[in-house]
């Protein structure tokens, strides 16, 4: 699941369990982040905004669980390109696993940004990561949508990590 293929089929609830979390108003279910210190914080359907991107520029991916084997072997922060940072995600976030999440400047909260769904016998990575071209050349992006493909149809990851992969101070895109 990348970017804004959570915006659809907002009245269909398989689809909305099976994202976990996608681009919806305020009563399209709960809300997922995480404070500063890192503990989730859930705000109930109904209260706060719905889903924007309040903040639109390059953004550290802070990983919350390094050993996943989707970001197995990346830094615990990297430095994505311009990209629009999704928040206040809604839906059921119900068999959920958040993987990396990056403070929004627009809602000053860390924002979820990878995360896996269990769902019946399947798997599916989600990341929000992706609208344009420029954001989809980063390294970080794409070893996601790899590796999160490869774990989704399989339950493991093989395909290594670039060895330019970003840095928590530096991008990194394909030519």
């Amino acid at each position: 699941m990348v970017h804004a293929a959570n915006n659809a089929f907002g009245g269909w609830n398989e689809y909305n369990q099976m994202i976990g979390m996608g681009w919806r108003g305020n009563k399209g279910g709960d809300r997922l982040y995480l404070d500063d210190a890192g503990k989730q914080v859930r705000v109930p359907s109904g209260e706060g905004d719905g889903s924007g991107h309040r903040y639109t520029g390059e953004f550290t991916v802070t990983l919350r669980d390094a050993e996943h084997p989707v970001v197995k072997g990346m830094p615990t922060e990297w430095l994505h390109v311009r990209d629009e940072l999704y928040d206040n995600m809604r839906g059921p976030i119900k068999d959920i696993h958040l993987i990396g999440t990056a403070y929004s400047k627009g809602t000053k909260v860390h924002e979820p940004m990878i995360w896996t769904v269990s769902f019946g016998k399947g798997r599916i990575c989600h990341t929000p990561l992706g609208h344009d071209a420029n954001a989809m050349k980063c390294l970080g992006f794409a070893s996601v949508i790899e590796r999160g493909s490869e774990w989704a149809a399989t339950g493991k990851v093989t395909i290594p990590l670039t060895p330019e992969f970003p840095t928590a101070k530096q991008t990194k895109s394909a030519p």
